[in-house]
């Protein structure tokens, strides 16, 4: 009987050690996940706002002579709901083939010359002032590009009504070394594309002065980060133009 209170205290132990860890992760989860979802979908907001040139109120505070700033974020989001437009994407279709399908009766085809290829399109944020059109701009992220091929990086890119003009860029997110290729964040760096074509394509340049209207200038000791934005963007755009075809005014 005592070694059966023993076996029993032995698998309430255990089963309360494991219970227990889970439990606070699970509460923590589901007291951080709504907090990091409003983060990402102010920052998101700020970044349409910022390259469109919206203002939106900073609350200003001084303590002991101290200056500290912070984001209204309902402004953000009521100025951000008055000025943009966003379009979700429609849901993904499938493009089969004719020869991935055969007649009721005919002979299956042994192998399909073409994989069926879903058709989609990214969530599009639209601003149009006094009744003409000022830019557009998506959202995308991609796996493997600058540095860090093992991350993600994700950017808002933003166009002129043409949609092979760049207005603006802004990075969301990246896992570049800090004062290295985390430098992209930096302004130096992301204002220079304002006004840069997007066709044929961008290029980066290092050891000299961008001149063309397709270049832009590396940043200094990080040429796999600048290698990395140069490819996410003709990559991004190659696949806008493909799938999102002409923007509706």
């Amino acid at each position: 009987m005592d070694e059966l209170k023993k076996i029993i205290l032995r698998i309430a132990s255990i089963l309360l050690i494991t219970f227990l860890p889970c439990a606070v992760l699970l509460l923590v989860y589901f007291y951080t996940a709504p907090k990091i979802a409003e983060y990402y979908d102010i920052k998101e907001k700020r970044a349409v706002l910022e390259i469109f040139h919206i203002p939106y109120r900073v609350n200003v505070s001084k303590f002991m002579g101290m200056t500290s700033k912070s984001i209204d974020k309902k402004d953000v989001q009521a100025v951000f709901k008055k000025n943009i437009t966003v379009e979700e994407p429609p849901a993904p279709s499938w493009e089969l083939h004719p020869g991935d399908t055969k007649a009721a009766g005919e002979a299956k085809a042994e192998e399909p010359s073409e994989k069926p290829k879903a058709k989609g399109g990214k969530k599009i944020f639209k601003y149009v002032q006094d009744g003409k059109p000022q830019g557009v701009g998506f959202v995308d992220s991609k796996m493997g590009y600058g540095y860090n091929k093992s991350s993600s990086m994700s950017l808002f890119i933003c166009l002129e009504p043409d949609l092979e003009t760049l207005k603006g860029i802004e990075v969301l997110d990246h896992s570049e070394t800090p004062g290295l290729g985390g430098r992209m964040t930096e302004a130096a760096f992301k204002n220079q594309f304002a006004g840069k074509k997007l066709k044929p394509r961008i290029s980066f340049v290092k050891g000299r002065k961008s001149e063309g209207t397709n270049e832009f200038d590396a940043i200094t000791g990080a040429t796999n980060t600048s290698k990395g934005v140069e490819a996410f963007l003709n990559d991004a755009m190659k696949e806008f133009w493909e799938v999102q075809g002409n923007i509706t005014w």
